[in-house]
């Protein structure tokens, strides 16, 4: 479809601010209502001619205004020319894999899974505007000759109902305890075996649902398919310790109401390495009064390809004192919060369902 535009738009340009000292990566801000050729300088009924937008400014197309509307590629895995998904990349959320927890935290935990296209597709860039987690807003990049900017289109994220996600708690001090290596999986059920417990959370998506009973997924402010589950440490532990997330996929066997048809193959999948800069957003506990995270720590992501499955092996550590649940907001939503990690950055992102148990989009 080509993108109805006419509604809400901020100016985005790359670098520093040249209005004030800030140093910035890029910068964006809305036009003045009183002459939109400057951005905003706050005062009703005038507008400033020395708020001149950056070099190769962009108008960025705000989301969530019904005036805007526009739609990547998306589709069924037969459409893409795939008989089934073997998915590329696997990104655990980045405060997963560099922070510790603590048994007052409310840990947001996601999971997102790329697929590269052979054959590139529609594609939009998106420029984020304002705000992060909750409050971030993106936009849809349009240049000064009123073109949209398209991405690359060779990279989708995939949605699979079958998806499952699945916490438990280890029963040892040091993860190299050889108890480890002799866990069992058990399609559907989780781990076993004489160190660890059975599941605090075991949900699937095809189960529906809405609240921290479900697991779900969900299209972001970027358009990617993210797996996702907030965890109230608070509310849902068993202590302190080592907990295992598993990410893994049912099939008609354990309960599915379609087939599978997404996997995980050696030598074809990997995963994505964390980011260094969000590591560095973290807010130390003894500066956060919200249950926050360790600034050191985290686990490592490992791939499963026998049972089809990623697992990630997180560390929780007792919290003193007072201090309410949940995360900070730093970390509350890193994939969210990424700007360019994966050069795809699109709303209604290409996506691919593997047909009918899952998509890309």
């Amino acid at each position: 479809m080509t993108p109805m535009l006419n509604g809400e738009w901020w100016y985005w340009w790359e670098g520093d601010d040249p209005h004030t000292a800030e140093i910035e990566e890029y910068v964006s801000k809305p036009p003045d209502p009183d002459n939109n050729a400057f951005f905003d300088d706050g005062v009703a009924g005038a507008f400033n001619s020395n708020n001149v937008p950056g070099e190769g400014w962009v108008k960025a197309y705000l989301q969530k205004d019904p005036d805007n509307i526009w739609q990547a590629t998306n589709g069924t895995p037969n459409q893409f020319g795939f008989d089934e998904v073997v998915i590329d990349t696997i990104d655990w959320g980045d405060n997963l894999e560099s922070v510790d927890w603590y048994t007052r935290s409310q840990v947001r935990t996601e999971v997102v899974l790329f697929k590269t296209l052979t054959t590139p597709v529609l594609d939009y860039e998106m420029r984020h505007t304002s705000g992060w987690g909750i409050d971030e807003v993106h936009g849809l990049g349009v240049s000064q000759t009123g073109d949209p900017i398209l991405g690359e289109g060779t990279q989708a994220t995939v949605y699979s109902n079958n998806a499952r996600f699945t916490i438990q708690k280890l029963n040892v001090s040091e993860l190299d305890h050889p108890g480890v290596d002799s866990l069992v999986w058990v399609a559907g059920e989780g781990w076993t075996g004489d160190v660890i417990n059975d599941p605090i959370f075991n949900g699937a998506v095809y189960e529906g649902g809405d609240g921290p009973g479900y697991y779900s997924a969900e299209i972001n402010v970027k358009g990617r398919i993210i797996y996702g589950y907030t965890w109230n440490v608070r509310q849902l532990n068993e202590g302190p310790g080592y907990y295992r997330l598993t990410f893994s996929f049912d099939d008609e066997l354990t309960g599915a109401p379609t087939a599978l048809n997404t996997f995980f193959r050696d030598g074809l999948t990997n995963i994505a390495l964390p980011l260094e800069e969000e590591t560095e957003t973290v807010t130390p506990l003894e500066e956060s009064d919200d249950g926050g995270s360790s600034p050191d720590g985290g686990g490592i992501a490992m791939l499963d390809f026998e049972h089809n499955l990623t697992y990630i092996d997180i560390r929780i550590l007792e919290r003193e004192g007072g201090g309410m649940g949940g995360g900070n907001g730093s970390q509350s939503d890193s994939l969210s919060e990424t700007i360019t990690d994966f050069g795809a950055i699109a709303s209604e992102m290409t996506g691919l369902a593997t047909s009918p148990e899952s998509s890309l989009i």
